[in-house]
């Protein structure tokens, strides 16, 4: 089936309005705008069914975040439909905040930070099934498995032997294993009309680390604003992060900027040329990760 032919005979669909395509991101599902004649306004989004397992687990972890106290789409349904499996949620009407940050007052920006990091907090304050403990076996071998991938691609970074020295010595387990949003960073949060801020896209949800969640924050917030990062930092702490954080915030930020000029290939040579300067900004500001101490953006309160 090809276009939106697949589409019929979903459940619910006789109560669709319109239909509209979402664009933009970069994961590969489908997704759906939705009005409903009864006045809902839904989110769709599809996959392939050889991702079922992993869009169910996405899907019930998701389902037990809309009791944290911070503002998440709710889920609707879940199901297998003509090779597909598919989730309805709900549309979250907003912004996204990397978008609505530009301008506002340093403050502000600390201010929404901080909210960010009690969200995280929240998230992962999850309690997670039993089964899903297991998901972490593989994790080291996945993570060697991207660095030796790294070594034999075309795009490694000058001098980035020591990077990888530093990467290996810390792939270890985990210790702090909780469900992860997995692409925490302020892209994925939307500014309401009603000033609040929501959590979306749990699509990369998986279990790990907790620290683990911070690897987006250096690639993809600072970027927009340190002054957000330290707020996110702050609020999750509830002060500043234990000095124990530092070197596993290093570690996630080098393997995180490693594993994103891979991530970039099938984008084309723009987004492996911004990956690799997102390489080169937490270099900087990790001072060549040694000795690992805080960024260089980092403000304690």
């Amino acid at each position: 089936m090809t276009d939106r032919a697949w589409l019929r005979g979903l459940p619910g669909t006789e109560n669709w309005r319109k239909i509209l395509p979402v664009r933009g991101g970069w994961g590969s599902d489908e997704k759906y705008e939705i009005y409903t004649h009864t006045g809902e306004h839904l989110f769709l989004r599809a996959a392939s069914d050889a991702y079922t397992k992993q869009k169910y687990g996405e899907f019930a972890f998701a389902q037990r975040c809309q009791g944290i106290g911070f503002m998440t789409p709710k889920t609707i349904a879940c199901g297998m439909h003509h090779g597909r499996v598919y989730q309805i949620l709900s549309w979250i009407e907003g912004e996204p905040l990397s978008q609505e940050i530009i301008g506002m007052p340093e403050s502000e920006q600390y201010r929404f930070g901080q909210e960010a990091g009690r969200a995280l907090a929240a998230i992962h304050s999850v309690m997670l099934e039993p089964s899903e403990l297991g998901e972490v076996d593989g994790l080291v071998e996945r993570r060697k498995r991207t660095i030796l991938n790294y070594m034999s691609s075309k795009h490694r970074m000058a001098g980035d032997d020591s990077v990888l020295i530093f990467v290996a010595k810390h792939v270890t387990q985990p210790k702090r294993i909780v469900g992860l949003h997995g692409d925490f960073h302020i892209g994925n949060l939307l500014l309401t009309p009603e000033g609040n801020l929501a959590v979306i896209d749990f699509d990369r949800r998986c279990v790990g680390d907790r620290w683990q969640d911070f690897q987006r924050a250096q690639a993809f917030s600072v970027p927009h604003s340190t002054a957000f990062v330290n707020g996110q930092l702050h609020g999750y702490f509830r002060g500043n992060p234990p000095d124990t954080f530092w070197e596993s915030f290093a570690y996630e930020a080098a393997y995180g900027a490693v594993e994103q000029i891979l991530w970039a290939i099938p984008f084309g040579e723009s987004m492996i040329q911004q990956m690799q300067m997102s390489y080169v900004r937490a270099m900087r500001d990790f001072r060549g990760f040694l000795p690992c101490e805080p960024p260089a953006w980092y403000e304690p309160v």
